[in-house]
C-alpha cells in the first residue's frame, strides 16, 4: 500500500500516529512513577494501567494492543482508507468519552482538536474519491 501525498490526508492520517506515540510515552512514565503525562494521550491505556495495578504484565499489554491499533489505524489512514479514518475516529471518541466521564476536560478538548483533524481527512479523502473520473464504458 502506497501513502498518499495528498498533505490534508497525511497529516490526518498522522494524528493516529500522534496519538500513538504520546500515549506510549505516557505509559512508560507512568511506570516509571512519573506524575505528567501529555493531554492527547489515550484514557484507555491510563484505565488499563490502573484496572490491571496488580497484574502489570496484562496492563501492559492492553495498553501495548492499544497503542499499536492506533498505529496501524495510522497506516491505513496513510493509504486513503476510509475504514481506517471511521474506525479509529469512532474508537477516539469512545476514548474522549472515558474523559468526559471523569471530568477531566483538557484531553476532552484536545480530543475534539484531533478529532476535527481527523475528520477534515474523511472530508478530503471522499472528495479526492468523487474527483476521480469514472472509467468509460467498454466499447
Amino acid at each position: 500500500m502506497t501513502a498518499t501525498t495528498d498533505p490534508i490526508v497525511r497529516s490526518a492520517a498522522r494524528w493516529f500516529w500522534w496519538i500513538a506515540g504520546l500515549s506510549l510515552v505516557n505509559a512508560v512514565m507512568f511506570y516509571s512513577g512519573s506524575n505528567t503525562n501529555f493531554v492527547i494521550g489515550l484514557a484507555m491505556t491510563t484505565l488499563a494501567s490502573v484496572v490491571f495495578a496488580g497484574n502489570v504484565p496484562l496492563a501492559i499489554g492492553v495498553a501495548g494492543l492499544t497503542i499499536a491499533f492506533y498505529g496501524l489505524i495510522g497506516y491505513y489512514a496513510q493509504g486513503q482508507k476510509l475504514w481506517a479514518f471511521y474506525v479509529g475516529l469512532a474508537v477516539y471518541v469512545l476514548d474522549g468519552l472515558i474523559y468526559v466521564y471523569v471530568q477531566d476536560w483538557m484531553p476532552v478538548a484536545f480530543h475534539g482538536l484531533a478529532g476535527y483533524f481527523i475528520v477534515k481527512g474523511i472530508l478530503r479523502v471522499r472528495e479526492l474519491r468523487q474527483a476521480v473520473p469514472a472509467a468509460p464504458p467498454a466499447a
